[in-house]
């Protein structure tokens, strides 16, 4: 398949496609629309779920894609390629796709919700107190500046850097990315209660997945990692049976954080893998992040709180909020022929490894 015909320029095109590679293969169909936002077209949004193989199959293997909305693009791609590809499922096993998980970001191409909501920090119980995060309290008056030009975003990363000294690079990251829940202008914000894209999500894996007794889940992701290439992030702990699951399946770099290019992992807040276990609760599950690579660290810093400038900065500045949307979609969603080709060629394979792994357990 060329790349040209792969990717899409619009949620509605990689929706349509998608649903039409799907529809190709024989597979089932099931859509959980949004029951008030729009996109930028005014065009519905929909959580789309996709069922290749028996629907009372005890082995399911699911791909999910579009958790971070713009990083659906690629996701969606690689989802629609695999389909095409006609492939032959083993006995007792299905594949699901779930497609634009977080369709609102997918559409409008920034990765929160309609609520400026990371979903992948929205799976907490809203019933306990927020999770606190004091080193976020530190970062965001520095974060949330108004102005977006390189003198300030010079500065910004100096005293990031000298903050980073300061604590270490864990409480850095903790801080950083782990995920917050007072500032919603702020960056990896989880919210004040559960988005739609949550309970949509949920609603799929109850229907879709409660007969199953093996199951893994495969977020696909982008960002993290070197250029062109793919990495995996296990979070099972140590000695963990679905950790040595996830080690037989993909190799050693499935759980080493080979080519990750953060120098420490934050502990997350309200992830949709840890969700999905607790989810099937009578279910041996093995959950999988999978981050096509594109820039550097700083410079995907550097488009996270682009991100926030644009949405509660930008409008009083087009010209500049234009320029800065066509950096940030490159950092999540790059143009480059090779890179995409790149996603094409390696999310088969890996796809094909994780069926192949589920179908045995």
């Amino acid at each position: 398949m060329a790349e040209t015909e792969a990717f899409s320029d619009s949620y509605a095109e990689a929706r349509r496609k998608f649903v039409e590679a799907a529809r190709r293969a024989g597979a089932k169909l099931a859509s959980y629309k949004h029951p008030s936002e729009r996109g930028p077209g005014g065009e519905a949004l929909y959580l789309d779920v996709s069922v290749l193989g028996p629907g009372d199959a005890t082995r399911v293997f699911v791909v999910g894609s579009g958790t971070h909305g713009i990083e659906g693009y690629s996701g969606s791609a690689a989802q629609r390629a695999w389909l095409r590809s006609r492939p032959r499922l083993p006995k007792n096993t299905a594949v699901v796709f779930f497609h634009a998980q977080n369709p609102w970001g997918f559409a409008h191409k920034t990765r929160t919700t309609e609520e400026n909501v990371d979903l992948n920090r929205n799976f907490i119980d809203f019933a306990k107190p927020l999770p606190a995060n004091p080193g976020y309290l530190e970062l965001h008056p520095l974060i949330a500046t108004p102005r977006w030009d390189e003198e300030v975003i010079d500065e910004i990363f100096r005293r990031l850097d000298a903050y980073r000294e300061r604590v270490g690079e864990k409480a850095f990251s903790d801080a950083f990315n782990g995920g917050q829940y007072s500032h919603p202008d702020g960056i990896f914000y989880g919210g004040a209660r559960p988005q739609w894209a949550n309970g949509a999500f949920r609603a799929a894996v109850e229907t879709h997945l409660g007969r199953a007794r093996s199951v893994a889940f495969l977020d696909l992701h982008t960002g993290v990692g070197p250029w062109c290439e793919h990495v995996y992030l296990c979070f099972h702990p140590e000695g963990s049976p679905a950790r040595a699951r996830a080690r037989a399946w993909w190799g050693e770099r499935a759980v080493n954080l080979q080519g990750v290019t953060h120098k420490k992992l934050a502990t997350y807040s309200g992830t949709i893998i840890d969700a999905f276990a607790e989810m099937l609760p009578g279910a041996e599950v093995t959950s999988i992040v999978i981050e096509f690579g594109t820039l550097p660290r700083q410079k995907m810093q550097r488009a996270g709180l682009a991100q926030r400038w644009m949405r509660f900065e930008g409008p009083r500045d087009p010209v500049l909020a234009a320029k800065v949307r066509r950096e940030y979609e490159a950092a999540f969603y790059p143009a480059d022929p090779e890179w995409r080709k790149a996603v094409l060629e390696q999310s088969r394979g890996f796809i094909d490894r994780g069926v192949a792994g589920i179908s045995s357990s």
